[in-house]
């Protein structure tokens, strides 16, 4: 029995390639958005007292991103940016502060009795990933939920100790890009400019998406 000849035609091999659903163009872009994220982030980050509002904006953005939702980079970023600049800015400044006294307590190690700036070096270990854990958790509940500064905080301890795996997870993406920034600082400025705060955190967003999935019951508009 002779089978009726297929007129359907397959795509072509040219064709397949340049097709906007194929992988390459859908990581370029991811790469793209990332790129303009980052810049947005570093220019809104510059007057400094602003870099907290900032961060929120990058994770709302980064939310609907990791979602694939529709939608522009710059827009999602300018109105997170506008509705939690206070907020944001008031728990920036006292991150600020945390940071300005551990630096100073950094430049006095040095003078030291070896066992005291062993003690000392232990407690700012400590204090310094619990703030960065809960300041990461902070800015990401900030740009999902409208709650007083108090809740936001309870809630970005609960997360960081109730979700600690993924909460170990995103302080080793952090402290590695960190560790790999500081080693050749020179060679990849150009690349910290481009992807250097975004890109880290796109890979923090991949883990604690799903923890606001859970915590919805459902994904959620934002």
């Amino acid at each position: 029995m002779m089978m009726a000849p297929d007129n359907k035609k397959r795509p072509s091999k040219l064709y397949r390639l340049f097709d906007s659903e194929n992988g390459f163009f859908r990581i370029m872009a991811v790469v793209f958005d990332l790129i303009e994220l980052n810049v947005l982030t570093l220019l809104c980050c510059v007057p400094i007292v602003t870099a907290g509002a900032s961060f929120t904006a990058m994770h709302n953005t980064l939310w609907h991103m990791v979602r694939h939702e529709e939608g522009y980079v710059h827009t999602h970023f300018f109105r997170a940016f506008k509705e939690n600049f206070k907020q944001a800015t008031v728990v920036w400044l006292v991150c600020l502060a945390i940071i300005i006294v551990m630096l100073g307590d950094i430049s006095i190690m040095g003078q030291l009795d070896p066992v005291f700036h062993g003690v000392l070096l232990v407690v700012l270990v400590i204090v310094g990933l619990a703030a960065v854990t809960i300041a990461q958790y902070y800015f990401v509940f900030l740009s999902r939920y409208d709650n007083p500064v108090k809740v936001q905080l309870r809630n970005a301890a609960m997360a960081a100790i109730g979700f600690f795996p993924r909460t170990a997870g995103m302080l080793v993406i952090l402290g590695a890009f960190g560790f790999a920034y500081a080693a050749v600082l020179v060679y990849v400025v150009p690349l910290i400019l481009l992807l250097g705060i975004a890109l880290p955190q796109y890979c923090c967003a991949l883990l604690y998406c799903p923890i606001f999935e859970r915590l919805e019951g459902a994904p959620a508009e934002s």
